[in-house]
């Protein structure tokens, strides 16, 4: 069987990333690995500013089963 039977957890890995990793003490980059509740989904997001024209990567990583995100 493939997958996450029904009632297990899941794990799914997502590439991190933190600009502000020296403020916040935490990686500046790497695999997160994401560990959900059950029939819970996981997610990998990565969040973008727009600075005077610039983009630039803020944060990778785990989310965490927002509604927002299923279809």
């Amino acid at each position: 069987a493939s997958g996450p039977g029904h009632g297990e957890a899941e794990t799914r890995e997502c590439i991190y990333y933190n600009a502000n990793w020296e403020l916040e003490k935490t990686n500046q980059s790497g695999v997160e690995r994401c560990e959900g509740e059950k029939d819970k989904r996981l997610h990998c997001y990565a969040s973008w500013r727009n600075n005077s024209g610039s983009i630039e990567l803020v944060k990778k990583g785990c989310w965490l089963d927002d509604f927002n995100c299923y279809d």
